[in-house]
Order: structure tokens, then sequence, then C-alpha cells
């Protein structure tokens, strides 16, 4: 009968921190992502916070849909691009961040650079959720996600 080795607790805690080339042993994105933000205001105020990037569920993602059509007070096609995304990037951030504090609501009405930093970090967090973000070249790209075979034909009549 012969004698087992100990487990070592060390090696196997450094084994799981060591990269991986393999795409199927990505590490897995938590669907809430906090992060930190310092905002120099007009009003010469400093202000930091850290905010809490939480994946949208199905009614979450209406909701944006529905705060975005409320906002925007006409049909979706006649507002300038612009202004459709900072409509968009709004709604996007009052319900995928958090616990917004008073401040933030306040200047990223006003701030487009305010307010397009959360709304990045955001979708960044949704892509990297989603293994969106495969990075350029062969070596980096993901399986696919969704993979769709099909025997019925597109009709282009």
């Amino acid at each position: 009968m012969s004698q087992s080795q100990p487990l070592d607790l060390r090696a196997l805690k450094e084994s799981v921190k060591e990269p991986s080339d393999k795409p199927g042993d990505a590490m897995l994105i938590s669907r809430n992502h906090e992060f930190s933000l310092t905002y120099n205001a007009p009003d010469g105020k400093e202000y930091t916070a850290k905010l809490v990037s939480s994946i949208m569920d199905g009614d979450e993602r209406i909701d944006v849909a529905r705060i975005a059509a409320k906002r925007a007070g006409v049909a979706w096609e006649l507002l300038p691009k612009a202004q459709a995304a900072r409509i968009w990037a709004q709604a996007t951030i009052a319900i995928q961040l958090r616990d917004i504090p008073d401040w933030l609501g306040k200047w990223s009405t006003e701030d487009d650079a305010l307010l397009f930093s959360c709304f990045d970090v955001c979708s960044l967090h949704e892509a990297e959720f989603f293994r969106n973000s495969a990075g350029e070249g062969t070596e980096n790209q993901a399986k696919a996600r969704v993979s769709v075979a099909s025997t019925l034909a597109a009709s282009t009549d």
C-alpha cells in the first residue's frame, strides 16, 4: 500500500493564478462589477464614489427602453444621433448602476464626459460578461456565444 502525498494548498492556490491560453478556461466575469469614480465638477468640488455596475435582467433592459422613449418625447428616429446616444446612456446608467449618488445624477445630465465614462464602464462590463470582447487576431477569438444551424432557407422575396 503506497502512502499518499499530503495536499499542497500553496501549490493549489498558485495553480489557479496561472493564466490559461485555452479560450474555454477564461475567467468568468461577475454580474456585479465595482469601480471607482472621481469627478471634478464645474462647481469646483471633487466627488468620489464606489459604483456597482450590475448586468441587467430582461425586465431591466425593457425599463431602459421605456425610460429612453419617455425622455425622448418624440419618435426615436426623429432625434439627432447625439441626443439619442445621450438619452440611451442616461437610461442605461440609471438602471445598470446601483445606488447612484445624487451628484452623479445631477452632473451626468449636464456633462457628457461624465455620462459616457460611466456608460462605457457599463458597456464594457456587459461585453466582458457575455464574452463579446475578444481582442484582435485569431489567437484572442473566443468560441461563438450563439451558433444557429437551420435547414430553413431565408427568403429574400
